[in-house]
């Protein structure tokens, strides 16, 4: 995770919209050129780095995302700014940017990018040089490198890699062939970034600034994948075609009557504007000026306020100064949404315990883990809708029980863990939620065994509070998420919640103290990923067990910790999972292993109820087959991992088990692994 996602802005108005929009998120900080005149991206960059006192020796992985246009060609969220489009999951355009950043490998310096275009970048891993700039690209025909950047490198422009860059062009005429296309990211080391303070305010950072570097201001390298899939919101034609549904884009509409003809965008009107009619190809979009004010501006399909002179007939430029982005936001958010979030639950390989307070505010935690799906699907999911009365309604789909909730008191009766609805009752206390306010129907479901050891508990959590914040908010909902379970006075630490939230297989790190921020490293399993696969079970024991049991048994042991026995387990926990994210990182299955099978050793060191009789009887069949076993979270029965010796070796473990299941309930789950994460999608 970035320790600081900036925004750029084109002047004060519109960094005060943004601010407005990112009220209440931590981790954001919004940036105005300077003097009230654009400056440029290189401008606005290096204000940044001026701003924010930048030293060679700064060590926090920062977001620079350039977000100073005016979205004309978008005239229905140029309020708002491109960066925050709503997409199809109800978030921000500017956080699915932030998400794929985060993909990226680098531990400190600039990251900078474009506030609007979300680069999907594949066929191939990033890999930014330990000094100097590092732009992205990957090869393309002559079409797309004459609207684009365009990079030439030492290398060969079809081979993946990290290459000097040798020449950097803007919309060149090109000819046949394939040539390196700009992808807009560029990485900045420290002692770069430090450098560029001394820089003009002015400039394009991809103009200027690649000038600069090969006339040797820095090292300048590329990183070329192997492919790039764009999402570019470049006109109304676009937005519709994008994001619309059923040929139109109703958002942000305060209950009016409408009649659309259909290709209609129709965003930010208030209730007082009264019944929307539109012809087809017909747009509206309303202003919040001043105080009381509001601005209809009607527009077509295929208007371009961007050539056409409209921005000015209208005054734009000046109505956009004066927009009222609380009347704004007021008017956004005031009907809620029905929303749909689901989850992967999580495999722990390595790291456990050391994400749970206390332990981690003493020692910091560091976990391996993976999102998965088990039998092709996502365990995880809750869908809140509004009601047309003040009460809450709770469904939970896999116990099969419903509950109407008609009275504040009997929402704040929270506290008892046997409650079946004692977690959504919490997750509404720590979102906020008003009993009276509005009312809801919350519906829940965890399509797998209880007590699996799967993080289900938390991630149902997560998700629960996601659903009625209406957004996957990774810090804010583990944060609430570690709430919550205090407030259910069972425990637990950030494993399971981030674990579930972000996809993939990643390594998750805390430091010492109180204030628990999680930053997440994603780790590609590369060209070994179908023999890990091939060779990975996982396996229902059958048997139950309830975690916050073991939970209080180790938070005791470690309270105790004789002879410090109980700090050098942690340590040694914390160590594994280091050894093993690089393990996997350089493929190395068989040292995979020995960290999951020493994370196992010292669970069992740490309580020897993570494990039991059924559970021993269970590795000791299958030993000759297996290179690495383990059980899932805290132990004690639940999910079994194990890593056969090789794929035959699989085949004859789910034999044996088979044809003698230690219980009824034992089976095989098919299990793979989730690379998207939690996601919230609206629903109609």
């Amino acid at each position: 995770m970035f320790d600081l996602i900036v925004v750029t802005a084109a002047n004060e108005a519109q960094a005060g919209g943004y601010r407005a929009q990112l009220a209440g998120r931590g981790g954001f900080l919004v940036v105005a050129d300077p003097g009230g005149r654009r400056v440029g991206s290189l401008g606005a960059t290096v204000n940044v780095l001026r701003k924010l006192r930048y030293t060679a020796g700064d060590t926090r992985r920062i977001l620079v995302c350039h977000s100073g246009g005016d979205a004309r060609r978008t005239p229905g969220y140029a309020a708002m700014g491109k960066a925050f489009v709503p997409m199809a999951d109800s978030r921000p355009m500017l956080d699915h940017i932030v998400d794929e950043m985060d993909r990226l490998p680098f531990r400190s310096g600039v990251l900078v990018c474009c506030g609007d275009v979300i680069p999907y970048l594949g066929g191939g891993e990033v890999r930014f040089a330990e000094r100097g700039v590092t732009g992205v690209a990957y090869p393309d025909g002559p079409g797309r490198a004459r609207r684009h950047g365009v990079y030439a490198s030492e290398g060969n422009v079809g081979s993946p890699g990290l290459f000097k860059v040798t020449a950097f062009r803007q919309k060149p005429r090109a000819g046949r062939g394939k040539f390196l296309i700009d992808t807009g990211i560029m990485h900045i080391d420290p002692p770069t970034a430090a450098a560029m303070k001394s820089l003009p305010v002015a400039g394009d950072i991809y103009g200027e600034f690649p000038e600069m570097l090969l006339g040797g201001f820095a090292p300048f390298s590329v990183s070329v994948v192997g492919s790039c899939r764009f999402f570019h919101i470049g006109s109304s034609r676009e937005l519709l075609r994008l994001l619309g549904r059923g040929g139109r884009i109703v958002d942000g509409v305060e209950g009016n009557e409408l009649e659309l003809a259909g290709k209609n965008i129709v965003t930010n009107v208030p209730r007082a504007y009264g019944k929307i009619r539109l012809g087809r190809g017909e747009c509206l979009t309303c202003l919040p000026l001043g105080r009381d004010e509001w601005y209809a501006l009607k527009y077509r399909i295929e208007d371009n306020f961007k050539e056409d002179g409209l921005w000015e007939k209208h005054s734009l430029g000046e109505k956009m100064k004066r927009v009222d982005h609380a009347r704004l936001l007021a008017l956004r958010t005031k009907r809620r949404r029905a929303v749909k979030v689901t989850a992967p639950v999580r495999i722990d390989f390595a790291g456990g315990w050391s994400d749970t307070p206390p332990i981690c505010y003493s020692e910091g935690g560091s976990v391996l883990a993976a999102a998965v799906t088990l039998d092709g699907r996502r365990p995880i999911e809750v869908v809140v809708r509004p009601r047309r009365d003040r009460f809450v309604k709770i469904v939970s789909l896999d116990l099969g029980k419903r509950s109407l909730i008609r009275t504040a008191e009997e929402l704040d009766d929270r506290h008892d863990p046997h409650d079946w609805r004692c977690l959504v009752k919490n997750a509404l206390a720590v979102t906020g939620f008003k009993f009276g306010d509005e009312g809801l129907d919350i519906t829940i479901s965890a399509n797998l065994p209880k007590g699996s050891g799967m993080g289900t508990s938390s991630i149902l959590g997560a998700a629960t509070i996601a659903a009625l914040l209406g957004e996957v908010d990774v810090a804010k909902v583990g944060e609430l998420t570690l709430r919550l379970e205090q407030e259910m006075r069972t425990g637990g630490g950030w494993e399971d919640q981030f674990a579930g939230m972000v996809g993939g297989v990643k390594i998750m790190r805390s430091v010492p103290g109180r204030d628990q921020r999680i930053a997440i490293e994603r780790i590609g399993s590369g060209k070994f990923a179908k023999e890990l696969a091939g060779r990975s079970l996982l396996y229902f024991t059958g048997q139950k067990r309830m975690a916050r049991n073991v939970l209080r048994r180790v938070i005791g042991f470690y309270a105790e910790n004789p002879h410090n026995f109980a700090k050098i387990l942690i340590d040694s926990v914390k160590a594994t999972a280091e050894k093993s994210a690089k393990a996997l990182a350089r493929g190395d299955i068989e040292e995979f292993a020995a960290g999951v099978n020493d994370y196992w050793r010292d669970k069992k060191l740490l309580d020897s109820g993570s494990s039991n009789e059924r559970v021993e009887e269970i590795a000791a069949t299958i030993k000759p087959y297996v290179s690495a076993l383990s059980l899932a979270g805290a132990g004690g029965g639940g999910f079994m991992y194990i890593l056969a010796r090789s794929p035959q070796a699989a085949k004859k473990i789910r034999s044996i088990l088979s044809r003698n299941p230690p219980s009824k309930w034992a089976r095989f789950y098919d299990f793979a692994v989730d690379e998207k994460g939690m996601a919230a999608e609206n629903l109609i």
